[in-house]
C-alpha cells in the first residue's frame, strides 16, 4: 500500500506542476457493456513539437449485463482443459481508477493520433456483481449443453496492474483514437478500446481452486478534451 500511495503522490506532484494540461470524458459501449471515463493528464513533448508523452489519471464507471469471466491467471489460460467459464453474470459494475500514460502524435495542427494504456503499480476498483453465478468447467464450458455448477457469489478484483496479456490483475482500460482540435483548447475524441475486468469469487471454484475470471469487452469510444495551461 505504500508503494500505491508513493506512486500516485509523485504522479500528482508532476500533474500539478506548470505546464500543458488536457482534461477529457467520454462514453464507451460494446457487447452488453458501457462505461464512462473522466480523465486529466499532462502534456509533455518529445523528440519533437509533434510527439508527446502524456501520463495521467484516469476514472471508469464500467456497467455490464450478461457478461462471460473465463479464468484469468496466466498459469491455467495456456491449456484450454483449465480455463473455466464464469457466465450469466447479470448486471455487474466496475467503478475503476488506474495511472495512465498516453502516446500521441500530432499529423496535423488539427488531427492527432493517440495510443493510451493503464499502467502498472497502482489502480483500485470497486463496484458490484448482481447474479446466481454458474461456474462450466475446462473445455466444457464451451459447449452449449455444459451443466454448470452454481457459485455463491463474486465481487470486482480490488488491486489493477498491467504486466502483459494474462500476467495482468484486475480492471485495465486502453484506447487507440483520433483526436479533432474544433478550437486550440477544445477537441473531440473518438476511438475504440479494449477493457478488462475481472472478478474474484466468494469461494475458490475453479480449477486448482482458481477464484479470479476475466472478461475481455472491445468498446467504441466518443468524447471531448479540454487543453488548458501554460
Amino acid at each position: 500500500m505504500k508503494k500505491y500511495l508513493l506512486t500516485i503522490g509523485i504522479v500528482s506532484l508532476t500533474l500539478l506542476s506548470f505546464g500543458q494540461y488536457r482534461a477529457s470524458a467520454g462514453i464507451a459501449v460494446g457487447e452488453n457493456a458501457t462505461m464512462f471515463t473522466v480523465g486529466a493528464e499532462r502534456e509533455f513533448n518529445i523528440i519533437s513539437d509533434k510527439i508527446h508523452i502524456n501520463p495521467g489519471v484516469r476514472g471508469n464507471f464500467y456497467i455490464g449485463e450478461n457478461l462471460d469471466f473465463i479464468t484469468a491467471p496466466v498459469k491455467y489460460t495456456a491449456n484450454d482443459e483449465y480455463v473455466d467459464t464464469l457466465y450469466s453474470v447479470w448486471n455487474s459494475s466496475f467503478n475503476f481508477i488506474n495511472l495512465y500514460v498516453r502516446l500521441r502524435y500530432d499529423i496535423t495542427e488539427k488531427l492527432a493520433i493517440s495510443f493510451d494504456i493503464d499502467i502498472d503499480l497502482v489502480g483500485l476498483t470497486f463496484g458490484s456483481v448482481e447474479s446466481t453465478l454458474l461456474l462450466g468447467e475446462g473445455e466444457s464450458s464451451r459447449n452449449d449443453n455444459v451443466t454448470a455448477t452454481p457459485v455463491t457469489g463474486a465481487s470486482p478484483t480490488t488491486i489493477n496492474y498491467l504486466i502483459m496479456g494474462d500476467l495482468d490483475n484486475g480492471s485495465l482500460n486502453s484506447t487507440l483514437g483520433l483526436t479533432y482540435n474544433l478550437t486550440k483548447k477544445f477537441a473531440i475524441d473518438a476511438g475504440f478500446g479494449l477493457v478488462f475486468t475481472e472478478v474474484t469469487s466468494d469461494i475458490a471454484v475453479g480449477y486448482d481452486g482458481n477464484d479470479r475470471f476475466r472478461n475481455k469487452n472491445m468498446l467504441g469510444y466518443l468524447g471531448v478534451s479540454y487543453g488548458f495551461g501554460k
